[in-house]
């Protein structure tokens, strides 16, 4: 009997994998998008080399790479390949959605939800067959939405919640569809924004909070709006995987949703700001360096905005590549984790201290220049970044001055 895994050549999924294969002997069936056997096999290869360095051998003997299609009938297979799988598994881990917060309703739901539900029909068979455990599925803490307050993981907004974007919205929809069945034993683990490596930083994934990050890094990102509490809830990967999988070994959490959150220990937009540069000064060998990105409140960011895009179009469309961002500068939900660290605790997995991973997370980053190519900035490049700092700060100057009609002098 095999474990299926899902999203195993991912940021996340990966990271499942390895501790899927060192936890226990079982056998592991990755599915995972290609175009024929020896594309699936090409990517495993690759996969396994990432994870596990020289001692990728070790363990490709015991894990299986099936091109699929989460968003086809059957995942694309054959009825008979269909069925076959389907007697061969007892768990389901299901790592594999489309993370991009831009994408319209029908392409994220493609994949959040119909995705969901071609590997549930699997578990449904599976499930048939008398050897089958449990669907372990992983979702995101911001389902949530635009909800405040303090929340445990029993809570989920209804189809009228309001989301921030296609990719919370698909993923509330993906939980909702699973709470509505008895048919399937499952589990759903929701994790925040998950982060580098907690002792060494290290990460594959560039996205989130990577990216106001590298703006600010390149001097790019003058100003950044913080909105109330403005929480940044991350988590370091390997504390991520530790949790699923062994949560995931535990007969006595089926039907259940776990927080896998920083909780009461998650930064603040002011916090990633102060770390950025503490790292930035580390890298150059300093106790500290200017910090050239000031935090902006709500009525202040709304009014400069508007600014730099009526009097500098070109800073203009650095907004809106960070128009999808935005959203998560203001959100005031804490993720209550307090049951989730009780069980863990139980299994010998700990959550690190946020502060002190993050602090790693943005040296790393720094010092892979968050996944570029090393090289010194162009000319125009730096031209364009000045100018970009120019806009902004003509910006605030203006609307500190009070002479944008109908306003007053606003503070910065």
């Amino acid at each position: 009997m095999s474990i299926l895994l899902t999203g195993g050549t991912g940021f996340v999924g990966g990271q499942v994998l390895l501790r899927l294969l060192e936890s226990h002997h079982d056998p592991v069936i990755c599915l995972v998008r290609a175009d024929s056997q020896a594309h699936a096999e090409e990517r495993g290869r690759k996969t396994l080399d990432t994870i596990f360095g020289l001692r990728a051998r070790r363990y490709a003997a015991r894990v299986r790479w099936i091109p699929a299609d989460l968003e086809q009938e059957r995942l694309g297979l054959s009825p008979i390949a269909f069925t076959a799988l389907s007697r061969r598994i007892t768990d389901i881990y299901h790592c594999a959605a489309s993370t991009d917060f831009d994408l319209s309703y029908e392409v994220a739901k493609a994949i959040n939800v119909v995705g969901l539900q071609r590997v549930f029909a699997l578990a449904e068979a599976a499930q048939k067959t008398g050897n089958f455990r449990r669907l372990n599925h992983v979702s995101t803490a911001y389902v949530t939405g635009e909800e405040q307050g303090t929340l445990d993981a029993t809570f989920l907004p209804g189809p009228d919640g309001k989301f921030r974007n296609t990719y919370e919205e698909t993923k509330a929809e993906a939980e909702r569809f699973l709470r509505a069945q008895d048919k399937v034993p499952y589990c759903v683990f929701r994790p925040s924004i998950v982060t580098g490596d907690s002792t060494t930083g290290r990460t594959t994934n560039w996205n989130v909070v990577y990216y106001p990050m590298r703006l600010m890094a390149d001097g790019k990102l003058p100003y950044v709006p913080s909105f109330g509490p403005a929480l940044c809830d991350c988590v370091p990967v390997d504390w991520v995987a530790d949790a699923i999988v062994a949560l995931g070994h535990r007969d006595d959490v089926t039907g259940r949703t776990f927080n896998l959150t920083a909780g009461e220990q998650a930064l603040s937009v002011q916090d990633v700001v102060d770390h950025t540069y503490a790292g930035l000064a580390r890298r150059q060998g300093k106790r500290e360096v200017e910090v050239r990105t000031k935090t902006l409140g709500r009525f202040a960011w709304a009014l400069v905005s508007r600014w730099v895009r009526w009097r500098h179009p070109s800073a203009g469309k650095f907004l809106d590549r960070f128009a999808v961002y935005e959203p998560y500068t203001r959100v005031a939900c804490v993720m209550d984790n307090s049951e989730e660290l009780r069980l863990l605790a139980e299994e010998g997995v700990r959550c690190p201290p946020a502060q002190a991973t993050f602090a790693r997370v943005v040296d790393y980053a720094l010092k892979a220049n968050f996944g570029r190519e090393q090289r010194t900035p162009t000319r125009a490049a730096l031209a364009a970044s000045r100018r970009l700092q120019k806009a902004f700060a003509s910006a605030v100057d203006v609307l500190a001055s009070g002479e944008v009609s109908g306003f007053g002098a606003v503070p910065a």
